[in-house]
């Protein structure tokens, strides 16, 4: 199962594709067209043979008239896979034959060494459709400690502290980070949330949650910090987690049949809650999280 380091990514580009745009721009010098909204778009790519591939994150910028200008593919790489080549110019070609606009390649590599290899791959394409891939590390992402900045794009606030979560100097970003999620109101703050804590590795996670405890109190923190009920912590943590898996696809505009919402909030077990929760972020379908 892809993890929360994984995924996180992905389920920010969904909740604010200027993120996209912004990478394009400042990172590879890539003039978007103008448009007026953006929205998700299927990731599974059919052949004729019977086999679906599936992209990690796919949107659609469009005009005014939903009519798309620009298609991304997202793609988030962790390791070395040598199928990307053909997959990737799958997707790519998939979506400009489909919808007849130009679809960009945005890949995001946390080991440089690995983004290295991949840039490699497409140097020399022969006689091969070739294909330009931006490619990225979090090396070329900024760390965002202005509070100006992360208030007019908090979902690179968020980005930038995932990118960094390793670094000495993370815990940097988290006044900033915290103003960023000011500017969202509770609902929307919440979701941008739990994709930090689902992003940062242990140490600096636990660092913003105590972070956020003491000097923002319980405004914007994750469903799963808030719920103690009469059954004691355990069972709260559990009921806590479970509403944090509904916020998360709330926010995604995914249904969640009666059934389905029962049995989420049903569930004392926090190990399953948590690959669930994990799995909300993407899911398509509520099913997909439970049944996954």
């Amino acid at each position: 199962m892809p993890s929360g380091e994984h995924e996180s990514p992905i389920a920010l580009a969904k909740l604010d594709p200027r993120l996209v745009t912004w990478l394009l721009t400042n990172l590879f010098d890539v003039k978007v067209p103008d448009y007026h909204h953006a929205r998700p778009q299927p990731t599974d790519v059919r052949v004729l043979v019977p086999r679906t591939y599936h992209a990690d994150g796919m949107l659609l910028f469009c005009d005014a008239a939903d009519q798309p200008v620009l298609a991304v593919v997202l793609e988030v790489q962790r390791g070395w896979d040598s199928r990307k080549r053909w997959t990737w110019k799958l997707y790519v070609a998939q979506l400009e034959a489909e919808l007849t606009v130009n679809a960009a390649l945005v890949v995001y590599c946390p080991d440089s060494a690995i983004a290295r290899r991949y840039r490699g791959m497409f140097e020399f394409e022969g006689l091969s459709l070739p294909l330009r891939p931006f490619i990225f590390t979090p090396r070329e992402v900024p760390l965002v400690i202005d509070v100006e900045l992360a208030r007019a794009n908090p979902a690179l606030a968020v980005f930038s502290a995932i990118c960094h979560g390793t670094a000495a100097d993370v815990d940097a970003v988290f006044p900033a980070l915290a103003e960023a999620l000011r500017t969202l109101g509770p609902k929307r703050a919440i979701s941008y949330y739990d994709i930090v804590l689902a992003g940062l590795p242990q140490a600096p996670r636990a660092r913003w949650e105590a972070y956020m405890s003491t000097t923002v109190g319980s405004e914007f923190r994750s469903e799963l910090l808030r719920e103690v009920d009469a059954h004691g912590e355990a069972r709260g943590e559990a009921r806590g987690e479970g509403r944090a898996v509904l916020t998360v696809l709330d926010t995604r505009g995914v249904p969640v049949p009666a059934a389905v919402r029962e049995q989420i909030l049903a569930c004392t077990d926090l190990a399953r809650l948590d690959n669930w929760l994990r799995r909300a972020v993407t899911a398509v379908t509520a099913e997909d999280v439970v049944n996954g």
